[in-house]
């Protein structure tokens, strides 16, 4: 794969100069006046991570003539003796009497702070981590099959179009605790390893290719997706999917020796994808939450996260229960945040656009 150059982080810093203005005097040069060139101009400052923002000057800056009252008789013609001619002595510093400022008078020197260098962000995106979090509830059996279905063509097109991208990690997690997993990673926001129970793919899937309990590259991906991602409908109705996410990304099981050890990478792109066909019911905390906790586990750079979200859309078709809350926290990520309805009965269209959405994103993102 090629590298593709990332819309990253740049300063421009405005190249202040100052006028001074050297005034001879029998005590030494005094200095009478410096001020920046461009008074309106400020040097643009960075507050986390954001846009660069360029202050203008303001239209109160502005005088006019008018606006000046002068308080000199003008029928006033005495002349004060210090501005005498002919009396005047020449500066002792000013060597050839003709009162300039050419030669003998001390130099002025600036000692200017150096430049900061920008934060060590690399303007690429060689990785990407993908984090299924699948609806295991009695109504998702369908659901499933649609996601595997299209689920090659998805990775296809990722492969084909991310051409920066030379390491992929796939992780698949249920919104509820997973009874048919492998001892040790059956509590909610563990990575898949084994499936179980009705309508699953009823299989050891893992551990994969290199070992881990996620997929790489290195994985016939449409084949091992396909066994964890049928993780069956044996799940409560109560979805959890935020918690399965904050789990999963940000929890303990990311640890050395847990179940999802060494999935995240602080390096990569983050890929969320949300899959469920109803309402989060009891996740802990709302929206904010659960926003603060991905991008906390990207070393807060919301740039480095995406979320696509098949969910019931709110004023979508699905006519189940809307899901607000998950369609609050997608919206949050702005243009890196996509949702579509879950009952539409092809995923194809769908993934179609969450790769593009994903290829520009994989361009802006900030990678440490």
């Amino acid at each position: 794969m090629n590298t593709q150059t990332a819309a990253g982080m740049r300063h421009n810093t405005p190249l202040v100069t100052l006028g001074c203005v050297l005034a001879p005097f029998a005590l030494g040069p005094f200095v009478l006046g410096c001020s920046p060139s461009n008074p309106g101009a400020e040097v643009s400052s960075l507050d986390g991570i954001s846009d660069d923002t360029t202050s203008e000057p303001s239209d109160d800056t502005t005088t006019s003539s008018a606006d000046t009252t002068s308080t000199t008789d003008p029928l006033d013609t005495t002349t004060d003796d210090s501005s005498s001619s002919g009396d005047t002595e020449p500066d002792p510093a000013d060597e050839d009497g003709d009162d300039d400022d050419e030669g003998g008078g001390p130099t002025l020197k600036f000692d200017l702070a150096a430049v900061p260098d920008s934060p060590p962000y690399d303007e690429s995106c060689g990785m990407v981590d993908f984090l299924f979090v699948i609806d295991n509830s009695g109504s998702m059996g369908d659901e499933q099959i649609n996601l595997i279905n299209n689920f090659p063509a998805f990775i296809n097109g990722i492969e084909a179009t991310l051409d920066t991208v030379d390491s992929i990690h796939v992780a698949v997690t249920t919104t509820d605790d997973y009874w048919a997993n492998v001892v040790g990673c059956q509590s909610i926001g563990s990575a898949v390893v084994q499936t179980g129970g009705s309508s699953s793919s009823n299989s050891l899937c893992g551990p994969y290719a290199e070992g881990a309990n996620y997929m790489t590259e290195m994985d016939d991906l449409g084949t091992t997706f396909a066994c964890a991602a049928q993780v069956g409908v044996q799940g409560s109705g109560d979805e959890r999917p935020m918690q399965a996410m904050i789990n999963a990304v940000n929890g303990e099981y990311g640890d050395p020796d847990e179940c999802n050890e060494g999935f995240i990478r602080d390096e990569a792109l983050l890929v969320v994808i949300i899959i469920t066909d109803e309402p989060d019911n009891n996740s802990f905390g709302g929206p904010m939450t659960w926003y603060d906790a991905v991008v906390d586990a990207k070393l807060g750079i919301p740039e480095n996260v995406v979320v696509v979200s098949l969910i019931n859309t709110p004023g979508g078709n699905c006519g189940f229960d809307q899901a607000q809350s998950i369609a609050t926290f997608t919206t949050m990520f702005g243009m890196n945040g996509f949702m579509a309805d879950i009952c539409v009965p092809n995923f194809a269209p769908v993934f179609d656009q969450a790769v593009e959405i994903i290829d520009v994103a994989c361009e802006n993102a900030l990678t440490p």
